[in-house]
C-alpha cells in the first residue's frame, strides 16, 4: 500500500507519540508498504521549528537521514498532484 503521511503523523511516528493509533503504527512500521511525506510538510516542520512552536528529537539536519533509514520517501509538490487531489478521499481519510 501507498501510504502519504501528514504533518502531525510524521511527527507523532518519529517522537513515538501516544497520539498515533496501533493501527496507524502497525500500516507506518509494515514494510510491505511504501511510506512518503509531502516536501510541504519538511516546509511545515522547518516553519514550526524556526518560530520555536516545535521541538524535534533530534535536529531538522538530521531528518533527511532519519527518514532515509526509516524507507521513507519525500515527494516534491508537482501539478500532477494537484490535478489527482480530487479524485482522492475526503482530507479526513487522506493520512494515516
Amino acid at each position: 500500500m501507498n501510504c502519504l503521511l501528514d504533518t502531525h503523523t510524521l511527527l507523532w511516528y518519529l517522537q513515538n507519540s501516544e497520539n498515533l493509533s496501533d493501527r496507524a503504527t502497525e500500516i507506518l512500521e509494515d514494510a510491505n508498504n511504501n511510506l512518503s511525506v509531502s516536501i510541504a510538510s519538511l516546509w511545515e516542520i522547518s516553519i514550526k521549528l524556526g518560530l520555536g512552536k516545535l521541538r524535534l528529537q533530534k535536529s531538522f539536519s538530521e531528518l533527511e537521514e532519519v527518514l532515509q533509514q526509516l524507507k521513507i520517501g519525500v515527494l516534491p509538490i508537482t501539478f500532477a498532484l494537484y490535478r489527482v487531489l480530487p479524485e482522492l478521499t475526503p482530507p479526513s481519510s487522506r493520512s494515516v
